[in-house]
């Protein structure tokens, strides 16, 4: 083996021959490194959680990218699994409970408060920038095929260099995590109720302002469509808001009945549905329960079978010319 190729297989995968990053790896940096910048930017000026959650989930992943391209793949499928996929899908999905919708509430500032804290952002970056152009940075030499960044290396810098300052990390999460139980735990202001409560409670309502105490209105059907957010009529041919879910109407999701039965909201506007207004319904006779009563239904019962002693017995063909002759 000549001089030449024994020292061009020494050196990191990632550099020339010469020493130098290679061609590839400026070209891969750059655009991590741009996707990652942008990320950043978008994750300090979103208005929304999941956005800004997203964007954090980039930028993690641009960061694993460039662990792996600089011979640290331990330290990439770390970035990927611990913080990546552990992390922030919790955060996405703590983000999911709370509800996405909406822009998140921004405390107004004036014109002087953002002119100081944007002259402040600019300071900021000038200084950066000074120490990054001022820096003298060391020649790259890698990292040998990977031999300084596995687990073995890593625990030993770690947990033997620095282990105060593990120990001292994970006093910090416990702590936090020990606070977000806390601050989270709610107590019980009132009794849980039982379903013999809640009934007795609901008959008592019935009893004094006459509510149902039935279950509420199923949404409408109609020819056009089925969604749960179509309104049920009522016998006097008035939309029946109830009838939609809660979560539908809170959020704003119901429809009119317009918009799922043209023909029906222009009837409704004219009061041509007002022929059952006054109907007398039948009522089966219990409480808040309408509706015809119950029919009386005779039910045919059949003929009584004969004794098994009877039914067993041979025919006798000559017992018919007997009653004639006794007759």
């Amino acid at each position: 083996m000549t001089p030449a190729i024994a020292a061009a297989s020494a050196l990191p995968a990632t550099l020339t021959a010469s020493g130098t990053v290679s061609g590839g790896e400026a070209i891969l940096f750059a655009v991590v490194a741009l996707l990652t910048v942008g990320c950043g930017i978008g994750l300090l000026t979103a208005r929304r959680a999941v956005i800004a959650a997203v964007s954090m989930i980039m930028i993690m992943l641009g960061l694993a990218v460039l662990y792996i391209a600089g011979e640290a793949p331990f330290l990439g499928i770390t970035q990927v699994v611990v913080y990546t996929g552990a992390v922030m899908t919790l955060v996405l999905f703590v983000i999911m409970l709370v509800g996405v919708g909406g822009d998140e509430p921004i405390a107004a500032h004036s014109t002087a408060t953002k002119g100081l804290a944007a002259l402040f952002g600019a300071g900021l970056i000038v200084v950066l920038s000074a120490v990054v152009w001022r820096t003298v940075f060391p020649a790259a030499t890698g990292l040998a095929d990977g031999d300084a960044a596995t687990p073995q290396t890593l625990a030993a810098v770690l947990f033997g260099d620095h282990v105060v300052t593990m120990e001292l990390t994970g006093l910090l999460l416990i702590i936090a995590a020990v606070g977000a139980l806390t601050l989270t735990h709610r107590q019980r202001v009132r009794p849980r109720l039982t379903q013999r409560d809640r009934v007795e409670a609901k008959m008592r309502a019935y009893a004094e302002t006459g509510a149902h105490p039935g279950q509420k209105p199923m949404p409408g059907v109609y020819a056009a469509t089925n969604t749960a957010a179509a309104p049920a009529l009522a016998a006097s041919g008035e939309a029946l808001e109830e009838s939609i879910p809660r979560v539908l109407r809170v959020r704003g999701q119901d429809l009119e009945l317009s918009d799922v039965s043209p023909e029906m909201g222009a009837a409704q506007r004219a009061g041509r549905i007002t022929s059952r207004e006054d109907a007398s319904v039948g009522r089966s006779g219990m409480p808040a329960m309408p509706g015809a009563p119950a029919p009386d239904v005779v039910q045919p019962l059949a003929p009584a079978e004969a004794p098994a002693d009877v039914a067993d017995e041979p025919a006798d063909p000559a017992a018919p010319a007997q009653k004639e002759e006794h007759k």
